[in-house]
């Protein structure tokens, strides 16, 4: 099991604040948690906003909880340092 990241918590803060619930934690899906098409286009664009990444609205479909989005968004990161 891995330890929370600064990215995890990042993106909670924005999950929580989108859907408007605190008790949401890395492993609660997106979807299940309340989460709809509408609001997925606003995560997508809270994240490019606050943290210069930009995603797919899908890939909150392929990846709807924080620990897989975090873990993506890693290797982005990782990939544009190396480039």
């Amino acid at each position: 099991m891995r330890t929370t990241t600064v990215i995890d918590s990042e993106l909670l803060e924005y999950l929580r604040n989108i859907l408007g619930k605190e008790d949401i934690n890395i492993n609660h899906n997106f979807f299940e948690s309340g989460g709809n098409s509408l609001l997925a286009m606003q995560f997508i664009q809270m994240i490019k906003n606050n943290m210069g990444i930009k995603l797919p609205v899908k890939v909150i479909f392929e990846k709807p909880t924080i620990h897989e989005l975090s873990i993506l968004i890693s290797q982005l990161k990782l990939m544009n340092q190396s480039s």
